[in-house]
């Protein structure tokens, strides 16, 4: 027993293993004449010290933790390796990476998606050549309409041939006539070098639906021509009225008019007097009515004139996304983008309420000019309306009009870059006429009002309306006006509303949920991600041990082979 080893400890990639194994060198051979029993004792004597052996190393083990992921196999009893555990701890460092991964791709996105959002917005606002708003732009397919109210004077001859009931004057409200406002960008050129367009705009009316059945076809009002004319020669000689006098005179031409309802508004009148009065009335620099149009009409649009309007300049935003949107006039500094006070020679560098810049601030107010009104407005937030679905900001419209006035008008460049230049109206706003509008801030008057997405800037919804008027006042040099009374007379007054298209509306809303999308994509991402790593962790920390075995569970002794010289082998079991 002497030569038998006691023990034996090899190890094969990271395999304890422990066994009991006689000494097979040559010519050692074991006692025969001890007896079985002795034997057996030797063997669990060297189990004992084998035992408690492996102990000393288990507890060395179980002091630095690792017990559970290093394993000794005694005996043939084993279980897995260190490569497996390894193995496993690398899948779940895998699983931790990987949620980690999809928490920071979708914390990513999240602080990204405005960013991204707000390039595919500016990509669909594009208004360059060729875009599908640049085509929209130039033929509208969305047009605006506008409700059209004419002033009937009932008692017209009452009141003249008796100046005395000037104070019962009645007038009739006639209407409403219903036009569809049709506009063409033409002579369009796009400016690579500062990201402009410069064009201009023809605009006509025509019919939209049927009339008020009850409404008639004709009006009795002043003679806005004589009144004009007038009116631009009061403060001129004394020759030069008497000569208008007669001029009118010749024509017969009278205080009241009956005309038609499309001549009236849009069509105009020829008048016989018009070529000599264009001698007497239009001077150098002047810029009545008789001096641009061969007919007369409340608007002065394509349907009267076939020229089309003055040079405009629209900011596409290429170089400055600031300024998408604004228009200036012909002959404006392009560093003039901020035009507060209100000038009647100067031009106008504003937004004019087409189009406006993405992520608007409510708390702003916005300014914007319409130069087919001549008029300035001020947006002031109101409160938030939903559009066909698509919810809004609803701004109410402050104006900001200011008569002109002769000398100042005496002031201007011989080639005026005002905004009159380019109105539709035959008002003191637009030409300096003696047709005014009423104060928009009276009790009488509809509120006016633009709805607008905040996020696209998109105009959903416009309201715009406004009352003119005019005077009959006495002309001691002029015959036909030297005995009337001193009237107001209320001539028309106009409704404009616009509704962004369904078809318009239906890509709006796409849109919009693209954006809804994205944030909850990217934030779905962040949980997901948060819930694999949570997951991981828990199921790791919480996974059951195997309860352990008894040290007589432990260790097995597999067997003992003994030799005796050349007799026959035999192994204890």
């Amino acid at each position: 027993m002497s030569k038998l080893a006691h023990h034996v400890w090899s190890t094969t990639s990271s395999v304890w293993r422990v066994s009991l194994q006689p000494d097979t060198n040559a010519g050692q051979t074991l006692p025969s004449t001890r007896t079985r029993a002795q034997w057996k004792g030797d063997i669990l004597g060297l189990a004992v010290e084998v035992h408690q052996k492996v102990r000393a190393v288990s507890k060395a083990i179980r002091a630095f933790g690792i017990d559970r992921d290093v394993r000794l196999y005694l005996f043939g009893r084993g279980s897995r390796s260190f490569d497996s555990c390894a193995m496993r701890f690398c899948r779940w460092y895998l699983v931790i990476g990987f949620g980690l991964g999809i928490t920071a791709t979708g914390l990513i996105f999240l602080l990204a998606w405005r960013d991204i959002f707000d390039v595919l917005v500016t990509e669909e606002k594009s208004i360059r050549p060729g875009t599908a708003l640049y085509k929209e732009w130039r033929r509208p397919t969305a047009r605006p309409v506008w409700q059209v109210y004419v002033y009937n004077w009932t008692n017209a001859e009452a009141v003249l041939n008796n100046p005395q009931q000037k104070r019962m004057a009645s007038f009739r409200e006639l209407g409403p006539y219903t036009f569809e406002e049709c506009t063409e960008v033409v002579d369009v050129k796009f400016h690579p070098v500062n990201g402009t367009l410069s064009y201009r705009k023809r605009t006509f009316f025509r019919r939209n639906g049927p009339t008020v059945t009850s409404a008639p076809e004709e009006l009795t009002t002043v003679n806005l021509v004589a009144l004009q004319a007038a009116h631009r020669t009061r403060d001129q000689d004394y020759a030069m009225q008497r000569e208008l006098s007669f001029l009118m005179h010749n024509h017969h031409q009278q205080v009241i008019v009956t005309r038609s309802i499309d001549q009236v508004l849009f069509g105009g009148h020829r008048e016989p007097m018009y070529e000599q009065l264009r001698k007497i009335v239009c001077g150098a620099g002047s810029i009545g009515v008789p001096c641009q149009d061969e007919r007369f009409a409340y608007f002065r649009t394509f349907n009267v004139s076939r020229r089309p309007s003055e040079l405009y300049s629209l900011d596409t935003g290429a170089k400055d996304h600031a300024n998408y949107g604004v228009v200036r006039s012909f002959g404006v500094s392009w560093n003039a983008t901020d035009r507060r006070d209100f000038s009647p020679c100067a031009g106008f560098a504003e937004l004019t309420g087409e189009f406006f810049p993405s992520r608007i601030n409510r708390s702003v107010p916005i300014r914007i000019v319409v130069p087919e009104l001549c008029r300035r407005l001020q947006l002031v937030f109101e409160r938030e309306q939903l559009v066909d679905g698509v919810p809004g900001y609803r701004y109410a419209v402050r104006s900001q009009n200011e008569t002109l006035l002769d000398e100042t008008i005496a002031g201007c460049p011989s080639t005026p870059v005002r905004m009159g230049r380019y109105g539709i109206l035959n008002t003191n706003e637009c030409n300096a006429m003696s047709v005014y509008a009423a104060d928009p801030e009276s009790s009488d008057a509809p509120q006016q009002y633009l709805v607008l997405e905040p996020t696209t800037g998109t105009v959903l919804e416009s309201y715009l309306s406004s009352t003119y008027h005019t005077f009959l006042r006495t002309n001691e040099h002029i015959a036909l006006l030297q005995h009337v009374p001193e009237v107001r007379i209320p001539l028309f007054r106009f409704v404009r509303f616009h509704r962004l298209g369904p078809v318009k509306v239906a890509k709006l809303k796409q849109l919009l949920h693209l954006a809804d999308v994205g944030h909850q994509a990217a934030l779905a991402g962040c949980i997901v991600g948060l819930l694999i790593i949570l997951l991981t962790i828990v199921y790791t920390c919480c996974k059951p041990r195997k309860p352990a075995n008894s040290h007589r569970e432990e260790y097995r002794i597999i067997g003992v082979q003994l030799s005796n010289g050349g007799r026959e082998t035999q192994t204890l079991k």
